[in-house]
């Protein structure tokens, strides 16, 4: 609702009178900003001047209309009062006609992932584009979709991951699904964004809610009864995991040209995804390397060729009755669960069992052994040694093995030694008290 200007104060109000000369017909309309209005002295009397709100269709500028104060207006404190009725009206329809303004910041969150989405997902391999969909849909949208990429600092960052940490039961999603989050912003500020700089190391990540289960892993001894009880080519497929500590898309992706039998090595150039069984590379860089062929897989896949190999023209060593690639939840369902359910071994709830455990159980077994870690990192195709360590911390070799039963028996000894001394002072008490009794 409009307010009706006082004008009790006036004394003179000149006409409207444009800003500019005339000098064209203007098709553009000037944006209506707010208004705080003009007050002075002219001679004795104050003046206010302001704009007014319509524009004048010859010049297409709005107006300025000057006001003159009575004697009452003595100050520019009361000549701003007694301006203000007039811009009150003026800024009251400016803002019930101004549009909404866009977001601050320019381009959204949401934006710059669907053009990380456009530029970066096609080239990731299909095991790690589905993880970042599924961050990306479960968290980042529905919470930072919205935001304006300048407002990505420490604190949003901070709050985004609490929230996360909320709602997983584990600190290795939540860094994970900021880790999702963390390598769009810095494209994005690559690309020439304004994002603000923020390190990992300055996120707090929640704890975990719950104690991490047990791994569960097959040694020599159990590997073997699971292999033994599995029927081919499951079989075959577990002996190669177990001795080799092959991933399970390694062991679906090998092919007859992956055999070396004169040098002895199996060599590791590719990996089947788990969910379409699209062929890409290994893991890493340092996963694309041979693996020793020991005397016991020669003899069992000189065996697979003769009798059991069926050919196909893209080499796979293993194919199903439809002439495909085994399918990874396959081999774990119909080789190492069904193996598992012959021999009667059960795990505990929310116990994950499948191809990996024959890979820790060989990293467990040359730990325990006392193989150099550098020699099991070669291995097993790790990065460097931290990442070994990092995974199969869970592992007691000898060396800790013998430290720990040290420090036992000397916690032992003192024991003995502090109960044998109780019991002397027990038994001198007793004969003190029988001496005075009998005196």
């Amino acid at each position: 609702m409009a307010i009706v200007p006082q004008l009790g104060a006036v004394v003179d109000s000149a006409p409207a009178t444009s800003s500019s000369p005339r000098m064209e017909r203007k098709t553009t309309m000037p944006r209506r900003r707010f208004q705080s209005g003009r007050v002075y002295l002219r001679g004795t009397r104050w003046v206010g001047s302001y704009r007014e709100y319509e524009v004048n269709p010859e010049t297409g500028k709005r107006a300025r209309r000057t006001i003159t104060f009575d004697e009452s207006v003595t100050s520019m404190r009361a000549a701003k009062a007694a301006l203000q009725p007039y811009l009150d009206e003026y800024n009251a329809r400016a803002k019930a006609d101004s549009k909404p303004s866009a977001p601050r910041g320019g381009k959204s969150v949401r934006a710059l992932i669907e053009e990380w989405t456009d530029k970066i997902l096609p080239n990731r391999k299909p095991g790690g584009a589905r993880a970042a969909l599924s961050h990306i849909r479960a968290y980042i949208l529905p919470q930072l979709g919205d935001v304006s990429l300048r407002e990505m600092n420490l604190s949003q960052r901070q709050s985004f991951v609490t929230a996360v940490g909320r709602r997983v039961d584990r600190r290795k999603t939540a860094e994970n699904v900021y880790g999702t989050l963390g390598s769009i912003l810095d494209l994005g500020r690559k690309w020439g964004y304004a994002i603000p700089n923020v390190e990992k190391k300055d996120i707090v990540f929640p704890a975990d809610k719950k104690p991490q289960p047990q791994i569960f892993f097959f040694d020599a001894d159990t590997a073997a009864r699971v292999i033994n009880a599995a029927v081919y080519p499951y079989k075959l497929m577990l002996l190669i995991a177990a001795v080799c500590g092959l991933r399970i898309g390694e062991v679906t992706a090998l092919k007859i040209s992956s055999l070396d039998f004169r040098r002895k090595l199996i060599h590791i150039t590719g990996a089947l995804d788990y969910a379409t069984r699209k062929e890409s590379t290994p893991k890493s860089d340092n996963s694309a390397a041979p693996v020793c062929m020991s005397e016991l897989l020669t003899k069992h896949l000189c065996d697979w060729l003769d009798k059991r190999y069926k050919p196909n023209l893209d080499g796979y060593l293993f194919i199903n009755s439809n002439g495909k690639p085994f399918l990874s939840d396959n081999v774990v369902k119909y080789g190492v669960h069904r193996a598992m359910a012959r021999l009667g071994i059960e795990t505990a709830k929310g116990v994950h069992v499948g191809i990996h455990c024959f890979r820790h159980g060989v990293t467990s077994e040359l730990l325990e052994s006392g193989t150099p870690i550098h020699v099991v990192t070669r291995l097993m195709r790790h990065a460097d040694s931290n990442v070994t360590l990092e995974h199969y911390a869970h592992i007691v070799g000898d060396a800790e093995r013998v430290a720990s039963e040290k420090f036992s028996q000397r916690i032992g000894r003192n024991i003995t030694q502090l109960e044998l001394d109780s019991k002397l002072e027990s038994d001198s008490q007793l004969e003190s008290g029988s001496v005075v009794k009998t005196a």
